[in-house]
């Protein structure tokens, strides 16, 4: 039955010319890269800036523990895989939802400065969790993890979006996360200002380097979560997310969002064909695989960019980050040497 349906599905193929990364070279230490850079980039603002990110930063490690409530795409291709395998369905869907392999803690070493944090309630344990559909880590360590790194490299910013909120939390649980993340990351949070007119040396001198946004806000100290601006391609072909990203860029530098940060997304999204495809030796079997697809092409996309005078919006966001050069682009996009 599987064979004779992958026999009718066209999997997706990679119709780019090959990457060149010729252009890109090693720069500063990672894990201090911005207090390296603040000659350069110190008096710049957030919305003058591009700072790396990585996608679904929680989902590095995932139990076998979905989250109630929490939908997934791709599950009539898991289904199938399944029982055509004989596998267990977490077993099937599991390598389709690990987004990244590396921890929170060392993302922010390897330079990242923006994190994606889905955060899901499990009632079983009155816990919140990462998640991709499948539970992740406790919320709390992700939290602490990101507070030691903001205490051992006093010259760096983090940007955190906190969402999704699965798992069925009352309004009372989603205040108990607000109070978390302040009791963790209060005296790090800088203050709501969606006018963005303080700049890199402002949020480090005032010790407040972190800005948290939330779906909802919080007073004057987590920000509304409509102050990140988000895209992304939702597709698994490579020239269709480059396409939109090409376009999306091109629409932001003629859009005024004066209230909002602007984020693009490099990373491609499986679909049914994907995951079915994976029956083939050659096709990609995980999230990270596909990932891997993707990632060479961003400096001849950056390169493209840059030539035509872009900004490549505020914050770019990658699955499987180390694999790709996005640190290489982020300092040639905000003019690091």
């Amino acid at each position: 039955m599987l064979l004779r349906l992958i026999a009718f599905i066209s999997f997706f193929a990679v119709a780019c010319s090959k990457p060149n990364s010729s252009t890109f070279k090693a720069y500063p230490k990672a894990s201090s890269w911005m207090g390296s850079s603040l000659n350069i980039i110190g008096g710049k603002t957030l919305k003058q800036l591009t700072l790396p990110g990585t996608h679904d930063s929680g989902a590095f490690w995932l139990s076998d523990t979905p989250l109630p409530g929490a939908d997934y795409a791709c599950h009539n291709a898991f289904e199938i895989i399944s029982k055509e395998t004989e596998q267990p369905m977490v077993t099937v869907m599991k390598p389709w939802e690990l987004a990244q392999d590396q921890n929170i803690y060392n993302q922010l070493v390897g330079g990242i400065r923006y994190i994606d944090l889905r955060a899901g309630y499990y009632n079983v344990t009155n816990t919140w969790v990462t998640f991709h559909y499948l539970i992740g880590s406790p919320i709390i360590e992700i939290l602490q993890n990101i507070s030691q790194f903001l205490n051992d490299y006093p010259t760096e910013i983090v940007i955190i979006e906190i969402s999704h909120f699965d798992g069925y939390p009352t309004a009372q649980n989603i205040a108990d996360l607000q109070q978390m993340t302040l009791n963790i990351l209060g005296k790090f949070i800088y203050p709501v200002d969606l006018a963005f007119n303080f700049t890199i040396n402002d949020m480090i001198n005032s010790g407040k380097r972190a800005i948290v946004t939330m779906e909802s806000g919080y007073g004057n100290v987590i920000w509304p979560g409509d102050s990140i601006y988000n895209t992304y391609a939702d597709s698994p072909v490579v020239k269709t997310m480059i396409n939109f990203n090409t376009q999306t860029v091109a629409q932001y530098m003629n859009m005024t969002l004066p209230y909002q940060i602007f984020k693009i997304s490099w990373t491609l999204t499986p679909n049914d064909q994907t995951v079915i495809g994976t029956v083939k030796p050659k096709n990609p079997h995980t999230l990270i695989e596909l990932a891997d697809i993707a990632n060479p092409y961003l400096p001849d996309f950056v390169n493209e960019m840059m030539a035509k005078r872009y900004q490549i919006g505020n914050i770019l966001i990658i699955d499987h980050f180390e694999s790709s050069a996005i640190m290489n682009v982020t300092y040639l996009m905000n003019g690091i040497s």
